[in-house]
């Protein structure tokens, strides 16, 4: 048997050399998670306001079904969503008290980005193809709005992003856009607008435009 103050030589040594060991190793920081940012999807219209009309279609049907086309692009690139309606349902009893509860949701939840979805119209009827609004205030927002104009290039014409004055992109807290789809009033854009798989592209198209706003540095 050894003796005890063998043992204790004998640890000493273990202790020492566990010691080494443990200075030689690559150290590990440890940080927090980061939080998933939210995107708020704002289906514009809905309920008793129809938003632009044209036979058989009206701009709360488009811009409901694009949205739902758009949040599962973004899931899939890993930010959470949430929708203003997921409905045929109006938010307030008139329409700036509807505004103001898509203003108010998106302020609550703290969302990173906002992104309204609209259908166009004009007297003409010659102006087609999507246009993206920003408050000229926001440089994100009008880079925001860059981004997602890049790629809706891809599906047809398009128009540069505009500043405008919109309430709901004046008063949300995060970096804010309006995306018109496209012009009812035109019948390029009406036919195009109508289908399902045209509504998939559009919506494709503008969540790879929010990722390349979201994964590159201003």
């Amino acid at each position: 048997m050894m003796p005890e103050r063998g043992w204790i030589l004998l640890i000493g040594i273990l202790l020492v050399i566990a010691y080494g060991l443990m200075a030689m190793s690559p150290r590990t920081v440890v940080t927090g998670s980061v939080p998933t940012p939210l995107i708020v999807l704002d289906p514009g219209h809905g309920g008793r306001d129809p938003g632009a009309v044209a036979p058989g279609l009206t701009e709360k049907q488009i811009t409901l079904a694009v949205a739902e086309d758009l949040g599962p692009f973004l899931r899939q690139q890993g930010f959470r969503v949430f929708y203003t309606r997921t409905g045929d349902v109006h938010l307030g009893p008139t329409v700036p008290a509807d505004l103001n509860e898509r203003v108010r949701l998106a302020n609550t939840l703290a969302a990173a980005l906002f992104v309204s979805i609209h259908v166009n119209t004009e007297p003409s009827g010659q102006v087609w193809g999507p246009i993206v609004y920003y408050v000229p205030e926001s440089a994100e927002s009008r880079r925001l709005a860059s981004a997602i104009t890049d790629t809706l290039r891809g599906i047809g014409p398009y128009h540069a992003p505009r500043p405008i004055n919109q309430w709901v992109l004046r008063y949300t807290h995060m970096p804010a856009v309006n995306v018109e789809i496209g012009f009812l009033s035109n019948p390029s854009d009406r036919y195009r607008l109508a289908q399902p798989a045209f509504q998939i592209a559009l919506a494709r198209a503008v969540a790879q435009g929010i990722t390349r706003y979201w994964h590159t540095a201003p």
